[in-house]
């Protein structure tokens, strides 16, 4: 039995018992993990967190083999982030970002650059009023290229030819269709070029940039879009997130 010790967002929190929770949590070093913390109900003064969603932790964990459930024996609050709770649109942006990592990110993985994103994200939600769709738009676009989710753009998705003129948009092949193959898809559109510009160069960016006002309704819906297809599961939390 090997003891750990991380930093770890929650990304989820269920009742266990009447006693103990579970919490499903993104940490720096070990991926995503789920960890059973004892006695945090009835005794949180053991603790010196209650691991509520969207805070930053440093846990210490133990790792049986056995199960992929741990066991949490610590947990210290490092970051309440309380200021996402200040309104109403920054807390379902910030609760759709947990719940989209807590879909797309596999267990027991490293991925410390996924971990980062979010934490950076959540920090920038914290912090920034107002509209917080370019903040979203470059979440879901980084997120789904480092966790090998994204759309092909430089190929087309069903004959792999490269798409060298008009390419067009297809959610169900899952990226561009080159002019040939359109009769996989008659549905999709032709795909906006300053889009595709956008696309690229923001699955690249590890900060987010400002974007053409003009181009980020239509990159929006797209990504929607493209969720709705790809994610095993559908998220409550789309729906809802500005």
């Amino acid at each position: 039995m090997g003891i750990h010790t991380a930093d770890a967002i929650v990304l989820r929190r269920y009742l266990y018992r009447e006693t103990s929770v579970i919490i499903s949590c993104l940490t720096d070093r070990y991926g995503k993990l789920k960890g059973l913390v004892k006695g945090l109900r009835t005794h949180p003064n053991r603790h010196r967190s209650a691991m509520e969603p969207l805070t930053v932790n440093r846990i210490v964990f133990y790792d049986t083999h056995t199960s992929q459930l741990h066991l949490i024996s610590q947990c210290e609050l490092l970051a309440p982030l309380s200021q996402l709770q200040h309104d109403l649109d920054t807390a379902r942006c910030a609760a759709f970002c947990a719940d989209l990592v807590d879909t797309v990110a596999p267990l027991n993985e490293p991925q410390p650059a996924v971990y980062h994103l979010l934490k950076d994200t959540l920090e920038r939600l914290a912090l920034e009023s107002g509209d917080h769709t370019n903040l979203r738009v470059h979440f879901i676009i980084r997120l789904l290229r480092l966790a090998g989710f994204h759309p092909q753009l430089d190929r087309c998705a069903h004959c792999q030819s490269p798409v060298t003129a008009q390419g067009f948009w297809s959610v169900r092949q899952g990226g561009l269709l080159c002019r040939h193959c359109l009769h996989e898809d008659p549905q999709a559109d032709p795909a906006a070029p300053d889009m595709l510009e956008a696309l690229a160069t923001l699955a690249e960016a590890d900060q987010p940039s400002p974007l053409n006002l003009q181009v980020l309704p239509l990159l929006r819906r797209r990504l929607d879009e493209f969720l709705q297809w790809r994610l095993d599961r559908p998220l409550k939390t789309m729906s809802v997130a500005t």
